[in-house]
């Protein structure tokens, strides 16, 4: 089955950090318009535009940190469950990266991070970037170059790449236990490195 309007694509982005250690970030995609558009054209066009995220911080992230096989799902709300649940998988992509970093990693718990307010207040995205390389910080202040590409990375997550016609996808959140989406409006760039728990894999906003 064809992605249609409304739509919502789950995708996983997954990396090896130096060390061997497997780091993901889920993204949630909404798809508008009615024109058709294969499912090809869709992982095609999610690889292009997570290309384009990623490219922002290549300098602040250990060059050995290596990308892996990326996936594409159709999710849907199951109404019994009341849960966001995998329909289908429409694709899989492995992205261009190659981070230029040089030096030590701060500890993989700390971690910059990126919020995407939403329409609603106490719903909002928040994006742990890459544990950055040691010269990015002093004392768990981001220096400003790192801020700088943060706020490059929020800005490249705001932008609705084209599907063709008039289809679009746009980043945003599915509420927990609720059949909505929430488009991300705003991206906040804090200084101060945050502390990423752990979690399951495939589990994120």
């Amino acid at each position: 089955m064809s992605v249609i309007d409304q739509d919502v694509l789950r995708v996983t982005m997954n990396f090896e950090l130096g060390d061997g250690t497997q780091y993901q970030n889920i993204f949630h995609y909404i798809r508008d318009g009615d024109d058709p558009v294969s499912d090809a054209v869709h992982v095609t066009t999610i690889e292009i535009h997570q290309e384009a995220i990623y490219a922002t911080i290549v300098a602040q992230v250990d060059d050995n940190t290596t990308v892996q096989l990326c996936s594409v799902d159709r999710v849907a709300f199951n109404e019994i469950t009341d849960q966001w649940e995998v329909v289908e998988n429409i694709g899989t992509f492995t992205p261009a990266f190659t981070p230029t970093g040089d030096g030590e990693s701060i500890p993989y718990m700390s971690a910059p991070y990126v919020i995407f307010k939403t329409q609603r207040p106490r719903s909002v995205g928040k994006k742990f970037l890459f544990p950055f390389i040691e010269s990015q910080q002093a004392d768990t202040v981001l220096e400003a170059a790192a801020v700088t590409a943060m706020a490059a990375y929020g800005t490249a997550c705001l932008a609705a790449p084209s599907l063709g016609g008039d289809a679009t996808l746009t980043l945003g959140i599915t509420r927990t236990g609720i059949n909505t989406f929430l488009n991300f409006l705003v991206a906040v760039v804090n200084d101060i490195i945050g502390s990423q728990k752990r979690r399951r894999p495939g589990v994120g906003a």
